[in-house]
């Protein structure tokens, strides 16, 4: 507990983290969680045209020079200015420095999921299988993933899956293109279905996608059933070169992500810089297994950094 107390210490003394204030999804900010960005990276400036007036000039995602590739099939293509215009990745103006801060969020968690392996040489615990959420709406846990996924898709010698696992939202599903195609709630609702038959392989350095699939009224007790942790147990063990990024729903409003840590090895935990209380990420913290390797990624902040980029510190905080 001392370190967590430490991390939220030093995100209070920032002034990142307000303590008074409890955030209720009634109160939280009106802005859609795709369209929330990193700002420990990006410091709004004063004047700045709206996403729509933007103009792109080029794709902002670097292409992967990778020692194999052990993925098949066609690639689904995927519209890189859409994504930018939708808030799930950066303007080009600002792909770099955010690029350079999602290397330094990634590494722990890579250094984690290949570190520890079974005898057969597969990875022990799923620590290969990462949760990105919140505590509440808003944080930018939907941008953190998408980021987190191409960071990732660059290192040589890994393969990375993106499971849209908010079925509820849908935000990678829908602005991948992917609404009607197959996914997890249909694997989760028809055993006959095999995983491999759902995955999309995508034109952003070979980076795979599990879809959301169709809504489904029993969403928690699916996540929470023996189907889904055969399918997590399948997606960790099949290929040792992967990792697997879970975009969850909010843990404090949503029982289908408390379910879904369960299924998990590492936890990212996106904060809020200035909205999420301490009240809140220690009442998140209390409804997860303290066994499992649980990270924060501090989100939105603007505080200046000595390396003269937007960002604070390196926008990283270990719990474990």
């Amino acid at each position: 507990m001392s370190k967590i107390q430490d991390a939220l210490n030093k995100l209070k003394q920032e002034g990142a983290l307000p303590v008074q204030r409890t955030l209720t999804p009634a109160t939280a900010p009106a802005v859609p969680p795709e369209a929330a960005t990193p700002t420990e990276v990006l410091a709004q400036p004063a004047a700045r045209p709206s996403s729509q007036d933007r103009v792109v000039e080029m794709t902002p995602v670097s292409i992967a020079r990778k020692k194999k590739v052990t993925i098949d099939g066609p690639k689904h293509a995927i519209d890189q200015h859409h994504l930018i215009q939708a808030g799930l990745l950066a303007p080009l103006d600002q792909a770099v420095p955010i690029a350079d801060e999602f290397r330094r969020i990634k590494r722990p968690l890579i250094t984690n999921a290949t570190a520890t392996t079974n005898a057969a040489g597969e990875p022990d615990d799923h620590m290969n299988v990462i949760m990105i959420t919140s505590a509440l709406p808003n944080a930018g846990k939907t941008f953190c993933s998408m980021n987190l996924a191409l960071s990732m898709s660059l290192e040589r010698e890994l393969n990375v899956l993106l499971v849209d696992a908010d079925v509820a939202k849908r935000h990678i599903t829908r602005e991948l293109g992917l609404a009607e195609a197959p996914g997890l709630t249909d694997l989760l609702l028809d055993d006959s279905l095999q995983v491999d038959e759902s995955l999309v392989r995508t034109d952003m350095n070979d980076i795979q996608v599990l879809p959301a699939g169709r809504g489904h009224p029993q969403a928690t007790e699916l996540l929470a059933s023996d189907r889904m942790s055969r399918i997590i147990r399948e997606l960790a063990t099949r290929y040792s070169d992967r990792i697997i990024l879970l975009d969850s729903p909010p843990l404090l409003i949503t029982s289908e992500a408390q379910a879904l840590a369960s299924q998990v090895g590492q936890i990212a935990l996106v904060v809020e810089a200035g909205e999420t209380t301490q009240q809140s990420l220690l009442q998140t913290i209390e409804v997860l297994d303290r066994d499992k390797a649980i990270n924060c990624i501090l989100n939105k902040s603007r505080h200046s950094s000595q390396f003269g980029y937007y960002g604070g510190d390196y926008g990283y905080y270990g719990y474990e």
